[in-house]
């Protein structure tokens, strides 16, 4: 599956993110809440490798646009994402790219989980984390390849769960990954030519 090579990139970034200082989680019975969010996101995305081929790209991406609509605060990480430049957006540039945002991680994960090759996710436990989130420990184990740690960070919305942030290997951010490429590009180039890139990931991601 092609999210290996994803992993092995990221990794040569570990020096520029890390988890939130641990503070305690104010709802002891939501913390068992909280592995169930992500025991039924990890289900939802083995039914998508299993059945890869012939859901195609795009069964794959509207079975996964449907999980991550029911276990991430998708519009929260839209917004981390571009940090400081979210204040200078308009309602219908924020609209935009919170709609975005949400094409391309459900494109990202039908892209980089094509196949199954009888893998499994375990849930190790969970830690407390800063502002009254939770991070849920687990791992995908791989009979063919290494096992890949993926620690989700979540926080109450109302009151369910949600996801907020993946820690790649335990310790690489990927909301600090994407924040600052997408900084660096808004910086030099603007929003709108943000925008061009993302919707051209989209379409290549989309080739199946």
């Amino acid at each position: 599956m092609r999210h290996r090579v994803i992993l092995c990139a990221l990794a040569l970034l570990a020096g520029a993110a890390g988890a939130s200082s641990a503070e305690p989680a104010a709802d002891p019975d939501g913390a068992s809440a909280a592995q169930t969010v992500v025991e039924s996101f990890h289900a939802a995305l083995l039914g998508s490798m299993k059945e890869a081929d012939a859901l195609g790209f795009q069964g794959r991406y509207e079975r996964m646009l449907a999980a991550l609509d029911e276990a991430f605060d998708l519009p929260f990480m839209a917004r981390t994402t571009l940090g400081a430049n979210w204040r200078d957006l308009d309602e219908g540039q924020r609209a935009d790219f919170q709609a975005l945002s949400r094409r391309l991680s459900a494109s990202r994960y039908a892209d980089n989980f094509d196949g199954y090759e009888n893998q499994h996710f375990e849930t190790h436990g969970e830690r407390p984390a800063a502002r009254g989130t939770i991070v849920v420990e687990t791992e995908l184990v791989q009979p063919k390849d290494r096992n890949v740690r993926f620690d989700y960070r979540l926080r109450k919305l109302g009151d369910r769960w949600r996801i907020i942030d993946i820690l790649l290997d335990g310790k690489i951010s990927e909301l600090v990954l994407w924040r600052g490429q997408y900084r660096s590009v808004i910086e030099r180039e603007g929003f709108e030519p943000l925008v061009e890139i993302l919707e051209k990931r989209i379409e290549e991601l989309s080739r199946d």
